[in-house]
């Protein structure tokens, strides 16, 4: 879940995206799908420093991380 401070601070249309993204991830992730996990867990771990420390720095990495995760989705599954 995505917490409502994380909400405020990036537009809606990418909270969207990213859950969605998130939920690809973890339901290949679930299949057995290595490589989805790895990404999940790269995911998850941005989030967490994001949400941890709140700075604009972090925000982006995380950005960029469900960018890179999007665009391996994309690659691989589409």
């Amino acid at each position: 879940m995505i917490d409502p401070l994380y909400r405020i601070a990036t537009p809606p249309t990418r909270d969207m995206e990213i859950e969605i993204i998130e939920t690809k991830l973890l339901n290949l992730a679930i299949d057995g799908d290595e490589e989805a996990a790895r990404q999940y867990a790269n995911m998850f771990l941005s989030r967490l420093d994001w949400e941890r420390i709140r700075s604009a720095e972090h925000q982006q990495q995380f950005v960029d991380q469900a960018q890179n995760a999007q665009a391996w989705l994309a690659v691989n599954f589409f």
